[in-house]
């Protein structure tokens, strides 16, 4: 079960930024290259994610934790908090209208379902008493 929920979280999760970057063209407003690096980082480690999780690879849960909640901080500190950089964008200053907050605020949505779903899915590759589960039959 949690394995079909992580290819489903990072596959919407992947649409999501996709919706998110296409968002920025439809604003019409220009971004610092800097910004444009940081989302190019975001949708290449969201996919990622993705191939992990699809191919249920040993490290798909830590990568849904670590692209789920780093997508979370990215979003809050871009364009939530107040301008504080060359990586800040805030949505407050540009007075965005609420298409684009919904989709920011499914972002975050998405990415913290995304890494608690990594970390149960990492709670559950271990036995009750702290060793990781082995895939081979114990003799």
């Amino acid at each position: 079960m949690t394995a079909r929920h992580l290819r489903t979280l990072n596959w919407v999760l992947v649409i999501m930024i996709v919706v998110h970057d296409l968002d920025h063209v439809r604003q019409d407003r220009a971004l610092q290259s800097e910004l444009l690096g940081v989302g190019a980082i975001a949708l290449v480690a969201a996919l990622v994610s993705l191939v992990l999780a699809i191919r249920e690879h040993w490290l798909a849960p830590t990568a849904a934790v670590v692209v789920g909640f780093g997508n979370v901080v990215g979003v809050v500190l871009v364009h939530v908090a107040p301008h504080w950089g060359p990586f800040s964008d805030p949505y407050a200053a540009a007075h965005v209208d609420w298409f684009s907050w919904t989709v920011i605020v499914a972002m975050m949505l998405l990415g913290l379902m995304l890494g608690m779903t990594g970390v149960s899915a990492l709670r559950n590759s271990r036995q009750p008493n702290g060793t990781a589960v082995s895939a081979s039959p114990s003799a």
